[in-house]
């Protein structure tokens, strides 16, 4: 195991062994972050085979389903992109409630609806295993840093016992009972994922009237129209591409999410229906390029 730059959590415990299932462009980094830390991690295949093998090559071990990953951990992170991938990781053939022991914790920190994080938290009560939503901002920069925030839902008293693997990939808000994690996480990513397309529109039309792209971005990161997006500006670019990455679809996604619940509590949302549409249609096409062959 890994030398930790960080002690034994606050009673002076050995530190949890964990599960990690998603090793995409954000769970990657996270999961680096826990293995490097001293934390015993365990994984499975999902989806891709590179990011299985980069952990592996950190001391991390791999198994065969969700199921024997919940069984060597005391606590299992689940990073996969949506409700449907989640559900067949959880409650699956082979799925991680098939394998977690009494005491043990889930941490839904991928973005999922409300209904669905409340689904598993009920499925799991009897089985006296802890689940919080707590999912993720700050992208991959974030993730790489360890500076990622972290809204969570859930029990505030059993959530102690997982502050620790927590705070070793960001920083957490709580923000109440289960599902309230995914309303504070949706409610930035409406932020983020609106403001991008307004960022966009704004620096082609100030393109298409004389200015440079460097310029204009340069100059709004100083100015009053700064945002995340701006400040980094390469960092979506580099999902702009034709076609995009799957990652890029999470956007629209995440918005359809926060829609259908604004139809529940007869919330009006014109501008992110707007941008849902115009997301699920592709980037920016003032700024998609297509995909550079290898």
């Amino acid at each position: 195991m890994l030398a930790s730059d960080k002690g034994g959590n606050e009673m002076g415990d050995e530190k949890k062994k964990v599960g990690f299932i998603g090793l995409g462009d954000i769970g990657l980094p996270m999961a680096k972050r826990l293995v490097t830390g001293g934390y015993q991690t365990t994984v499975c295949g999902h989806v891709r085979r590179q990011p299985i093998e980069e952990m592996k090559s950190l001391g991390a071990m791999e198994v065969k389903t969700p199921k024997e990953v919940a069984q060597a951990s005391d606590v299992s992170i689940i990073m996969v992109q949506n409700d449907k991938q989640a559900d067949e990781v959880i409650f699956g053939p082979g799925g991680l409630l098939e394998g977690v022991k009494a005491g043990d914790g889930i941490l839904l920190m991928g973005t999922y609806s409300p209904a669905f994080c409340k689904r598993v938290a009920a499925a799991a009560q009897p089985k006296k295993v802890d689940v919080f939503d707590a999912p993720v901002v700050g992208a991959r920069m974030g993730a790489e840093a360890g500076t990622l925030g972290i809204s969570v839902g859930g029990d505030k008293e059993a959530l102690e016992k997982y502050r620790e693997v927590l705070e070793r990939m960001g920083k957490i808000t709580y923000c109440g009972t289960i599902g309230m994690g995914q309303i504070v996480k949706l409610a930035n990513n409406m932020c983020a994922i609106i403001n991008a397309w307004v960022a966009a529109e704004a620096i082609a039309w100030g393109m298409k009237n004389g200015a440079t792209e460097e310029m204009l971005v340069e100059h709004i990161k100083i100015g009053s129209g700064n945002s995340f997006s701006v400040q980094n500006w390469q960092w979506l670019k580099s999902m702009w591409t034709d076609p995009p990455p799957p990652t890029y679809y999470v956007g629209a996604k995440d918005l359809s999410y926060a829609l259908a619940i604004a139809h529940e509590v007869n919330q009006a949302c014109p501008i992110a229906a707007l941008v849902c549409e115009l997301a699920k249609k592709g980037p920016p096409k003032e700024f998609s390029r297509p995909v550079e062959k290898k």
